[in-house]
């Protein structure tokens, strides 16, 4: 049975939510946490920047089968870390400035940041953070993207 995929609205907020409660059921016996933004502003904000969307989620889609809605995606914009440098007292300060950086974006409404970090430097950054357990290579995701440059970018 195929799939169509149409902008999500108000009026499917009841269904994302079923599905986030079934979702948080499959997850259960995993580490990793479902996240539940706030996926849109309120009727009265028809006037913001990204409306309906509430930022950091900047679209909303769901995916229906027989006209019923049976998956949702939404994507958020997400702070991504990049480090240039060679010093070392740098990377001793990298802690607390991550920490407060990552406090400054949560009152924002960020509730994730990252950064790629080549293999052969993740034990060093572990070293550095390791007074900060709360920055931290994830143990139970593995992040997939699109890397535009392969697209000719």
């Amino acid at each position: 049975m195929p799939v169509t995929w149409r902008d999500a609205t108000h009026r499917d907020l009841a269904r994302i939510e079923e599905l986030w409660a079934e979702q948080e059921a499959r997850f259960l016996d995993t580490e990793t946490k479902v996240d539940r933004p706030v996926l849109f502003y309120g009727e009265e904000d028809k006037t913001r920047a990204f409306y309906p969307y509430r930022p950091p989620v900047m679209n909303v889609a769901v995916a229906e089968k027989d006209g019923r809605i049976v998956g949702f995606r939404y994507t958020e914009a997400i702070p991504e870390v990049s480090i240039v440098t060679g010093d070392e007292d740098v990377m001793r300060s990298l802690g607390d400035e991550l920490t407060r950086e990552a406090h400054k974006f949560k009152q924002l409404g960020f509730r994730s940041g990252w950064g790629l970090i080549p293999a052969k430097f993740v034990q060093g950054m572990r070293y550095f953070l390791r007074r900060h357990p709360h920055i931290r290579p994830w143990k139970s995701l593995t992040p997939v993207g699109i890397d535009f440059s392969e697209l000719g970018d």
